[in-house]
């Protein structure tokens, strides 16, 4: 699964760079999101429900924290294996200021196996892309 695309924030670069590396503004951003800590400096674990029926959950997901620059990029590389199927994915992340607020870019990429592969599709790709969409304006308003 390919997934690309930009969300506008309020908030400068700085801000958008700190918030998405605090835990308790993840928390309260991303819908279904149960907790979320640091296993160690490189390493984040979430627990996460979904709405999509059969994949409910709760999923622990291991996300690295693989590169960063601060205050502009991030790479994350997402595992997670167990009930469901497995995600192993990287995901590269831009924020870059311009009049207005900060531009957040990405662009990731998921191998999907198992039923949770079922979400590779048109239709499970638009439901990721709307919770991102949720995520990012919750994340905005979290900073703001």
């Amino acid at each position: 699964m390919k997934l690309n695309g930009t969300h506008k924030f309020k908030a400068a670069s700085s801000q958008v760079f700190k918030g998405i590396l605090n835990p308790a503004v993840l928390q309260s951003s991303i819908p279904g999101c149960q907790s979320i800590e640091f296993l160690d400096a490189n390493r984040i674990q979430a627990y996460v429900t979904t709405p999509i029926p059969g994949l409910k959950g709760p999923y622990g997901i291991v996300i690295n924290i693989t590169r960063v620059q601060e205050p502009n990029f991030i790479e994350l590389q997402i595992q997670r294996k167990g009930t469901g199927g497995s995600v192993n994915g990287l995901c590269q992340i831009n924020i870059t200021d311009e009049a207005g607020g900060a531009v957040l870019a990405y662009d990731a990429n998921a191998e999907l196996e198992g039923p949770v592969a079922l979400a590779n599709n048109p239709i499970g790709q638009g439901a990721v892309k709307n919770t991102l969409a949720t995520i990012f304006k919750n994340l905005d308003n979290a900073i703001a």
